[in-house]
């Protein structure tokens, strides 16, 4: 029996985002058409420090070579853009990201004793009969005291 093997999740595997300059790179790609050179300056901006083409050009090289990027001239510039897989590749890339980082908040999200929402470090607090509880707001707070 012949098995067939799907490429695009083989491409997938294919090239590893281990480096914020590389992730950054695929979100502004997400954004829209980028020349190398912009690329770079957003980098800066977004890492507030000096980024060289080394670290830009190998990287969109490699998305080229699995068919995630495609570029066309202008000029002198290369205005590089996702194709329909390379979308996919930064979908699945930021899906994997929005895991982790879920995964690591999650000791500092409570919830609301009073609504339910959940809360990110910035949560209210009261002592009620002795016991130390969370609220998103005062306005909750006091609604939970007044029994609403």
């Amino acid at each position: 029996m012949i098995k067939y093997i799907n490429f695009s999740v083989l491409f997938f595997f294919m090239i590893k985002v281990d480096s914020f300059i590389k992730l950054y790179t695929l979100i502004s790609l997400n954004n829209g058409k980028r020349h190398g050179y912009e690329l770079m300056k957003e980098l800066e901006a977004k890492q507030n420090r000096k980024i060289s083409a080394a670290h830009v050009y190998p990287f969109l090289k490699e998305l080229r070579k699995n068919k995630y990027v495609e570029y066309k001239k202008n000029g002198r510039e290369k205005v590089y853009k996702l194709t329909k897989s390379g979308g996919k590749f930064v979908n699945n890339t930021l899906l994997k990201f929005n895991e982790l980082i879920k995964e690591s908040l999650k000791t500092s999200i409570t919830k609301c004793t009073h609504c339910g929402c959940e809360v990110y470090n910035n949560k209210y607090n009261e002592n009620i009969k002795g016991k130390k509880l969370a609220f998103c707001c005062c306005h909750c707070a006091n609604s939970y005291k007044n029994g609403d």
